[in-house]
């Protein structure tokens, strides 16, 4: 398994934050792999909601469910996929407000089953570049740009 950690700093109030990442629909709006991502059951921000997204992580088109397992208004999201394929991911943001700011920690564990095990050790570099990627683009959208 392997685990990604990034941080995003805004000057958004955590609420603000919160609702914006448990809403999965947005997903779209900021991370560069996803092209659509539709709630298909449950409601908007509590746990089991289920969003199908069509994702391109690399040259193909596929599509993947997502569910929100948990959520602490203001505080803590996490997530995880249903897909049944040889990759799933889960995750959680962990939301602080500060003093005129608001931190957002993501966590990201990607595990692998199957031959996909043998190259799990040399993903990192290529994770970090992503969940980078992500936190960039994360702070850009809840910054207004």
């Amino acid at each position: 398994m392997r685990l990604v950690r990034t941080t995003v700093t805004t000057p958004r109030p955590a609420d603000e934050v919160y609702g914006f990442l448990v809403d999965f629909e947005n997903q779209a709006r900021w991370r560069f792999d996803v092209l659509t991502s539709e709630l298909i059951a449950g409601e908007t921000g509590e746990v089991g909601a289920r969003y199908r997204q069509r994702v391109k992580p690399g040259r193909r088109i596929q599509l993947s469910e997502v569910e929100l397992a948990e959520a602490r208004p203001s505080s803590e999201i996490a997530f995880r996929t249903l897909d049944p394929g040889p990759v799933t991911v889960s995750g959680a943001w962990h939301i602080r407000d500060g003093t005129g700011r608001t931190e957002v920690v993501c966590e990201v564990a990607i595990a692998t089953r199957g031959p996909l095990r043998l190259v799990e050790p040399l993903l990192g570099p290529s994770l970090r570049r992503i969940a980078a990627r992500y936190g960039k683009a994360l702070a850009e959208r809840l910054d207004g740009h």
